[in-house]
Parts: structure tokens; sequence; C-alpha cells
């Protein structure tokens, strides 16, 4: 606990005014499910369907699949999936995420910062990032690498007037690699993220975001509770460092159900995006429904909805 709190105390205290955004696309920014949004986005050592997102090390073949939605303010849209399976000594999955949203024309400004998705306007702009992994065992440690494909769709420039505006299209082919390993009473995970060459964006050529993310998580027990802890720094090769964590408590009442309540806080790309973030969580036998709340300034905010089969 005192771990999270200091993560979260950490997170609220750096300015994150001290940078604004300078790489994309921006689906590789934003937190793929309900749970890790929930929990600062600290799931590099997390392990789930979605943990393909932040290392391919800790995918888990649950031999189903989780799908989310989302609505970022009032005209921003989100989908995800995401799936794994073991086959002999490796397992395997995929992972798809797609963004769909708004901006007024003369506003645009690329890269996009993750507060553009909770604006609206009359140019349309879209995200994505689609990647397959795999992972092993191997002396103990769990060994994965994916291969990504992201990309963004913005105008070709920002006019004010009405008149049509093509869009420019910038994409990235990139790579993860991973590991984790038992530490003490949870997991360490260890990640290098979004490894690949700029690409070109409206004749100019921008950096992917490029990060090394190192985390813990353990599960703990406390009379009809559990609790569930998530620890994350994250550092870029441009010298961004961003720490973040989050909390999870949950209660059983009968074998097969279960209800969770989460909370975390991480070090934002921008002073538009609010450090906190909450969620809650239902589970019936196989059925798992998560719901993770970001928040943005002028009281906007990203609702996701991740539904889990096993």
């Amino acid at each position: 606990m005192r771990l999270i709190r200091a993560f979260g105390i950490l997170a609220l205290a750096v300015p994150s005014s001290a940078r604004g955004q300078t790489a994309g696309p921006l689906a590789l920014l934003l937190p793929a499910s309900a749970r890790s949004a929930a929990l600062g986005n600290a799931w590099v050592a997390g392990r789930d369907e979605y943990a393909i997102f932040s290392n391919p090390a800790q995918i888990s073949a649950t031999n189903g699949f989780g799908v989310s939605i989302a609505t970022f303010g009032d005209d921003g849209r989100g989908f995800s999936a995401a799936s794994a399976a073991t086959m002999g000594p490796m397992t395997y999955g995929w992972g798809v995420q797609l963004v769909d949203f708004s901006a007024p024309r003369a506003a645009i400004k690329y890269p996009l910062a993750p507060a553009t998705v909770v604006g609206s306007g009359e140019a349309d702009q879209f995200s994505m990032v689609a990647l397959v992994a795999g992972e092993m065992v191997w002396k103990g440690f769990r060994i994965g690498a994916s291969g990504k494909y992201a990309e963004d769709i913005v105008p070709r420039e920002a006019f004010t007037s009405s008149l049509l505006v093509l869009p420019s299209r910038g994409s990235a082919f990139l790579a993860d690699l991973g590991t984790s390993h038992p530490l003490w009473t949870g997991v360490a995970g260890l990640s290098l993220q979004n490894i690949g060459h700029p690409y070109m964006m409206r004749g100019k050529r921008y950096s992917v975001p490029t990060q090394l993310a190192l985390g813990w998580t353990a599960q703990k027990s406390w009379g009809p509770l559990d609790f569930g802890f998530a620890t994350q720094v994250t550092g870029r090769r441009d010298g961004w460092v961003a720490p973040g964590g989050g909390v999870e408590m949950s209660w059983s009442w009968i074998d097969g159900y279960r209800v969770e309540a989460r909370a975390g806080a991480r070090r934002t790309e921008t002073a538009d995006e609010k450090p906190v973030g909450a969620g809650f969580s239902f589970t019936a036998d196989r059925l798992t429904l998560d719901y993770g709340a970001a928040f943005y300034t002028g009281n906007e905010m990203a609702h996701r909805l991740t539904v889990r089969w096993r």
C-alpha cells in the first residue's frame, strides 16, 4: 500500500505541462482496456488478454477473449479486442485498438495529444494499433515479443474553410520485447515498447514513443477481501519519465462471483489529462464486466467497458 501511495503522490506532484506530446501514433499512448485505464495504465506486470498491449511476456491464454468499447467526450468512440491461446510450449495472442474522434479543423496540431479524443468539431480523425505476439517460459522467466502496426489519419491541413480536406496518413511498423519473473510475493515485468523508426506525416518526420517500462504486481488477502497492487515506471529515450500505479479491492460471496473496485494515478502526457483513474468490475463464472473512467480538463471524461469471456 505504501508503494502505491508513493507512486500516486509522485504522479500528482510532477507537473504534466513540463512536456508536450512529441510522438505518435496516438493509439500507442492510450489504455486498451477498462482495467488498465482504472489502474493508471500500470499493466506491464499485469496478466490477462489485454497485457499484450503492455508486455508480450504477460499474455494469458484464457481460452477466451476480451472486447472493449469506449466513449470519449461527446464525439469520440473506441473499440479494442484481444485474445490468446496456447499451442505447444508457446502462447500466442493478438490485439487491436481503434479510436475515432473529431476536433475543430483550425485547432488540429500534430502529433495528437491523448486529450484530443474528447474534443469535437468538423474534422474527423482516426488512430489504430494492431499487433500479434508470442511468449514462452525459459528457465523460470517468461519472455515474449510482438510485432505491431500503428496508424494515424488526420486532415491534410488545418484550414478554417469548409472546403473538403483530404486525409493524411502516417503509419509505423514496430516491435515490443518483454520479460517477467516472480519477485518477492508478486511478479515483476519489464518491456521495451515501440521499437521502430520515425514515420512520415504531412511531409514531416515524427518519432515513435519508444519506451522502457518496469513494473510489479501482487495479490494479497485480508479477511474476506482480496487486494491487487500494480506499479510501473515508464521512461522514454527523450527523457520523459512517468510513474504510475493502482490498487484494486475485491470481494467474493460465493465461488465464481466477485465484485471489485479500482483506483489509480499516473503522470500524464499533458496538462489536459487528469492523473487519476477509477473503475469497478463484476465477475459471474466465466463472464467479467470491467468499467474504467479517465478524466480530462473541462469536465470531460472517457468511459471504457470491457467484456471478458473465459
